[in-house]
Parts: structure tokens; C-alpha cells; sequence
């Protein structure tokens, strides 16, 4: 008998993977329209390819001003132009996480210790004296420069269209007894990211004080870490204080991770996490990195659904910053002087294979013990690239009968040399079980769609 057998759509391998061990790495799930072949396909990340190289690295901040692309590095800051070519602007200090504002004019990046500031009249500088104080995080708004002051409940601003400081223009948030970790401004209102509540600002015009509190909005969910709030589909998304990754529905805290992702970082550090989006193809991207676990988690808001991403030596995604320009998905490397494209015509990480993996859920025929005579997956075949490695693209399989404890061999199965669009991937005399996982790698540098699979059984003893 032929049962068709259930993709993962997502990762869900949570507390025990004998209840459900899906996983989705470098791979996500795209629903399909009703006419389609099959409700949803599976298709992989996108691969990095060089965009250039700085002189030092490692990256640790992109962003965008008036269409041109500035990066920083722990000693350098750059300007990077649409064909790669690189300028050295100056000498920075900068250590740690980095976080970036610009009024179209004037580019203001600090890192919980140092602020700078640069533009093409003034020059690059150091921000200073009375009113300035060690932030993590800037924004933009109104006029002004918006700064959290670390270690402490407060926020400050710059003076109007200006990097210079008045040493009263600061306020506290004052709705809980919290330190102010981060700043973002979302549709002209100021989010006050604290330990264990968030605020919301508006500017009232004020002239003394231009911001105040919004009534009724306080919510009483902090952030883990300061870096992991960010914003895509006209919402403000973060990392909760509680291990939880929140969007926010007006100003109520919606949850979008699900147990599985909780149980994944809950035993980690998760103050060093960071986050970017990005939008593909129609998917929008909440990609949040924990670099003391190693981990990168992938939330896609189109479908609520979430998947991991992994380099093959790392462990986590190798992209440290994000930033769009010149019709470009630009990352720096965490660890090395480049910068990448996010590209879904690149099928490696800069040549490094892409490790592309999916575990099924659980394969059963209630408590009955049965045998599996053979497995296929249906995929988009006849893949290969000209020569080289790939040229006879594979695909891996492996089972696990005892719920994910222990896996067996891998075994192989051809995906299809260039133009061989027929081939079947295809396994047979695969033993019995009472219950069962199988788990497809794909790691050549072609691309991956996974439509459906299909497993023959016959039934056995109870």
C-alpha cells in the first residue's frame, strides 16, 4: 500500500522529538495555490555570495543613507558603492553589537560605550561632552536623535536636526522601575524597549520636552536583549525577557514562537541575541541569532511558520548585519571582512556547502509494526550543474525508529544529472518499524524543491 508520507513545514522539534522531531534547516515552506500539485512546496534559503571585502573586519554594522552603503568594523568606518569599491572614511573604536540611525544627512552609530557621528560636511566624529552618554541603540525621529542611556531608566535626545546634546533633554520611563535597554520608532511613535516592560512615546511638540508617554500604552513584557527588536509588516517584533518572541498587536504582545523554539534557547544565553528582516519573493523574514548558542532561528510572518538556518562549519548563519541597497540582501560575516549578497540563485556560502536538511514528522500505522518497501520523495529533478562537484546531485537518507535517539546510515539516491528531469529519488528495502522518522540532506549546490513523499508499507505483527 502507498501512504503519502508528511513534509515538515516547519521545525517543531521540541521537549521530545519522539511526539515530533519536524525540522526544516536552510530549508522553508511556501503554501501554494489550490491548483497546485501539491498545498505546499519546500524550498532553500538563499546562499551568500561575495559582494566585496573590507580592509578589517570583522562587520558588525551596515546601513543605508541617501541610497549609499556604509559599513562599520571594530577600527574602520566605510562607504561601499553599488559595484563594490570600498572608501575608508575613518577611525572608529567599536566593540560588541552596533546599532545605527541616519536623518538622510547625518549617519549616528554607538555600541553601548562610544557614539559617532558622520556626514559629508561635517566629517566623522566621536560624540561628546554635556548631554551625551554611552547608548545602546539610536533612533531617528522628528528631527532627533533618539538614545537609549545604559544602565539606567532613562532616554536622551539630540538637539533638533543637530548631534549636538542639551544636557536636560532626557526623560525617564517611568511606567516600571527598569532599565531602558533599546529605542526604536515605528509610525512616528517612540518604543522604550526595558527589562520588563515596554513603553510607548508620541511627539507631542512640546517645547521643553518634545516626547511624552502615550496613555494606555505600557506593556508589561520586557526585552531579553537589546538588539533583538526590530520591525517588518507594520509591526515591532522582539525577544522577550521571558524567552519568548513577541509581535506586537497594537500595543498588545502577540507570541509567535512556539514551544519548540523556546525549549531550543531557554537553556542559553539569550541576552547576546540580535535580529534583521528581510522580504523574498513575498516571505517576510525575522531572522533572530543567539551567537553564544550558535543558533539562528528564522520566523516567515507569511505563513507563521518557523525554520532554522545554519552554516555547515558555524553552526549559526554566518550574517552578523543586514542592510537593502542597491537592489541588493547585503550581510557582513561575523568573524571576516565580507560582505555577501543573500541570494536565491547561490546555492553555497561562498562556496561552502549548504547543509539542507528535513525530518519528517512521525510515520505510523497506530502501535502496529509494519515494513516500509520503499520510500520516494518527489522533487524537482535534473538539477545538476555542467560539472564539478553537483554535477550528480544527492540526496541523503536517513531513518531513526526509536524517536530520534539513534539514526541509521545514510543512504543515496540520485537527484538527476543537468536535464535528466525524470529521475525519481527513490530508496527501497527499508525494514520495519512501529514508528519512524526519515530525514533528507541535500547539501550540492543546486536548488532544492521538495514537493511531496511517498512511503510503500505492508502491514506486519502488533
Amino acid at each position: 500500500m502507498k501512504i503519502p508520507v508528511q513534509l515538515a513545514i516547519g521545525t517543531n522539534k521540541g521537549r521530545s522529538q519522539a511526539v515530533n522531531g519536524s525540522r526544516l534547516v536552510n530549508l522553508y515552506a511556501e503554501s501554494m495555490p489550490p491548483d497546485s500539485k501539491s498545498p505546499v512546496a519546500i524550498y532553500g534559503t538563499p546562499g551568500t555570495a561575495k559582494f566585496t571585502e573590507l580592509p578589517t573586519g570583522p562587520v558588525l554594522c551596515l546601513h543605508v543613507m541617501d541610497n549609499r552603503l556604509y559599513a562599520m568594523t571594530p577600527t574602520k568606518l566605510y562607504k561601499v558603492d553599488k559595484f563594490g569599491g570600498v572608501s575608508e572614511i575613518g577611525d572608529v573604536f567599536l566593540s560588541g553589537r552596533v546599532s545605527a540611525s541616519d536623518n538622510g544627512a547625518i549617519l549616528v552609530f554607538v555600541d553601548g560605550n562610544k557614539g559617532y557621528s558622520y556626514s559629508t560636511e561635517g566629517g566623522l566624529a566621536e560624540l561628546s561632552g554635556d548631554g551625551w552618554y554611552p547608548a545602546n541603540t539610536v533612533a531617528y525621529q522628528d528631527g532627533y536623535f533618539i538614545f537609549n542611556r545604559a544602565n539606567t531608566g532613562q532616554f536622551f535626545l539630540s538637539e533638533l536636526l543637530s548631534v549636538n546634546f542639551d544636557p536636560l533633554d532626557y526623560a525617564s520611563a517611568e511606567g516600571a522601575p527598569d532599565d531602558t535597554l533599546a529605542v526604536l520608532s515605528d509610525h512616528r511613535e517612540l518604543w522604550l524597549f526595558g527589562e520588563h516592560s515596554v513603553e510607548v512615546w508620541y511627539n507631542s511638540g512640546d517645547p521643553d520636552f518634545p516626547f511624552e508617554r502615550m496613555q494606555g500604552a505600557f506593556v508589561e513584557k520586557g526585552i531579553a536583549a537589546p538588539h533583538s527588536a526590530t520591525k517588518i509588516d507594520n509591526s515591532v517584533f522582539w525577544l522577550g525577557e521571558d524567552g519568548v518572541v513577541y509581535r506586537a498587536n497594537g500595543y498588545i504582545p502577540q507570541r509567535i514562537s512556539t514551544h519548540a523554539v523556546e525549549f531550543s534557547i531557554e537553556n542559553g544565553k539569550i541576552s547576546d541575541s540580535f535580529s534583521y528582516t528581510y522580504t523574498e519573493e513575498g516571505h517576510l523574514f525575522y531572522v533572530v541569532t543567539f551567537p553564544s548558542q550558535n543558533l539562528t532561528w528564522c520566523y516567515d510572518v507569511s505563513t507563521g511558520m518557523w525554520h532554522e538556518r545554519s552554516h555547515i562549519e558555524w553552526g549559526r548563519h554566518h550574517s552578523n548585519c543586514y542592510a537593502r541597497c542597491y537592489d541588493r540582501h547585503l550581510v557582513g560575516d561575523f568573524q571576516n571582512n565580507i560582505i555577501y549578497m543573500l541570494d536565491m540563485s547561490s546555492y553555497s556560502d561562498h562556496g561552502d556547502p549548504i547543509r539542507r536538511e528535513l525530518v519528517t514528522p512521525q510515520v505510523h500505522a497506530g502501535r502496529s509494526r509494519v515494513s516500509m518497501s520503499s520510500f520516494e520523495i518527489d522533487m524537482e529533478s535534473g538539477v545538476g550543474i555542467v560539472d564539478g562537484y553537483g554535477s550528480n546531485p544527492q540526496a541523503m537518507l536517513s531513518w531513526s525508529d526509536d524517536g530520534g535517539k539513534t539514526w541509521s546510515n545514510e543512504y543515496f539516491a540520485d537527484i538527476g544529472k543537468i536535464g535528466n528531469y525524470l529521475t525519481r529519488v527513490k530508496w527501497n528495502r527499508l525494514g520495519m518499524f512501529r514508528q519512524r522518522q526519515l530525514r533528507v540532506v541535500v547539501s550540492d549546490p543546486v536548488p532544492v524543491v521538495m514537493i511531496s513523499a511517498f512511503a510503500e508499507v505492508k502491514g506486519g505483527r502488533n
